[in-house]
């Protein structure tokens, strides 16, 4: 699999190298932020899904709801620790490493019983009323088409001169978006799904363009660039939205573990960890390898960036020392975290192997940061956004 490469049999005025394929990753934070927008007493987290089995009676002979337990016990006075998904993903890959798996039957059994519960969980606390009012919402205020033609205005200053992007943006060029949505949820679809009241496929009668693409919404002075700094153009826009873990209403697609068998040292738990391998269950080499050579922008948003999804890390950070591709991390940012850190952070848990420091300095010039928390305004992909 990889992009559809469109023509101009699809769009009249597409030339051969007016396709700008953008991969847009989505985790966890953004579901948290949307139940957040709600005013819903409950989040998708970690945190809250170990309440609720407590509350369910979960069965305390479960093996990963053990280990659950005694995480919990020994970071009860550091609430920093085992607070995200890719933290209980780790948690998983310790079972493997502190524990002798003699029967691998019972494990997968366990595992099958947690995984069944989550998606009661989830169908308990997002309910069809709560994803009807966010697509209404996302209809009434252009949520989606903002998202889409919009997120430039999202970077600051220094960041927007900093990606060539920008500058290779003119008319007529086809937006081309593969939105890769981590979570089990269909709250980021209702959001960003392109309906009828935000999106005509042939709005003109004698013209086939779709969008206007702000290429500049806050006007940045710009040296570097052919336009005018007020440039709106004329563009195509298609998207297509992906679950590569799975959807909440079929249980048996919902992918947790890790990412690799070398994550585990326990030699002899080696063998046993397949049922757990998110990357071989989700086919992840067959179905988006491929997707690596051909991108021009990724953008991550709501993401941990936790070594469980190590592949996507890893083949993202080689495409973009091997290819024109660059980097927007949306990043929700509590600890006054610098952009610096933050592409570090990134650096760190995407590499195999030490990088020179060559390598490194084009990564820090070839990605750029959005900090962000639950009071910023965004062009994109934020219901409370700019407009």
């Amino acid at each position: 699999m990889s992009y559809t490469k469109y023509t101009e049999q699809e769009f009249d005025k597409l030339s051969d190298d007016g396709q700008l394929n953008i991969m847009a990753l989505f985790g966890n934070g953004v579901d948290i932020q949307l139940m957040e927008y709600l005013n819903s007493p409950y989040r998708t987290s970690y945190q809250n899904f170990y309440n609720y089995l407590c509350y369910k009676n979960f069965d305390k002979n479960n093996m990963i709801f053990q280990k659950m337990t005694r995480d919990k016990l020994e970071n009860e006075n550091n609430p920093a620790v085992k607070q995200n998904w890719s933290d209980f993903e780790n948690s998983l890959i310790e079972i493997f490493n502190e524990i002798n798996i003699n029967d691998e039957e019972r494990l997968t059994s366990e595992f099958n019983q947690f995984q069944v519960e989550f998606s009661n969980f989830l169908n308990e606390i997002i309910t069809p009323e709560m994803l009807a009012k966010l697509g209404n919402t996302s209809s009434q205020e252009n949520v989606a088409l903002n998202s889409f033609t919009k997120f430039l205005g999202d970077l600051d200053e220094y960041s927007f001169k900093k990606l060539r992007l920008p500058s290779n943006i003119n008319h007529y060029k086809l937006f081309n978006w593969e939105i890769l949505n981590f979570n089990y949820t269909s709250m980021l679809d209702n959001i960003l799904l392109l309906d009828k009241f935000q999106f005509d496929p042939h709005p003109w009668e004698h013209a086939d363009r779709q969008i206007s693409f702000s290429v500049n919404p806050k006007n940045y002075k710009n040296d570097f660039c052919s336009w005018n700094s007020s440039t709106i153009f004329s563009s195509y826009l298609m998207v297509n939205i992906t679950h590569p873990h799975g959807y909440q209403n079929v249980p048996k697609s919902m992918l947790f573990g890790f990412d690799n068998v070398d994550q585990i040292t326990k030699i002899s738990n080696k063998n046993k960890a397949k049922n757990f391998l998110k990357p071989y269950w989700a086919q992840n080499d067959k179905k988006f390898k491929s997707y690596f050579n051909n991108t021009d922008l990724y953008i991550l948003y709501g993401l941990s960036l936790g070594k469980s999804d190590f592949w996507w890390w890893n083949n993202i950070l080689n495409s973009l020392l091997s290819t024109e591709a660059e980097l927007i991390i949306y990043n929700y940012n509590s600890n006054n975290e610098s952009d610096d850190d933050t592409i570090n952070r990134f650096i760190k848990v995407g590499k195999k192997e030490e990088l020179t420091d060559e390598d490194v300095e084009k990564l820090h010039q070839k990605i750029a940061v959005v900090q962000y928390n639950s009071e910023t305004k965004l062009y994109a992909f934020k219901l409370d956004h700019l407009d």
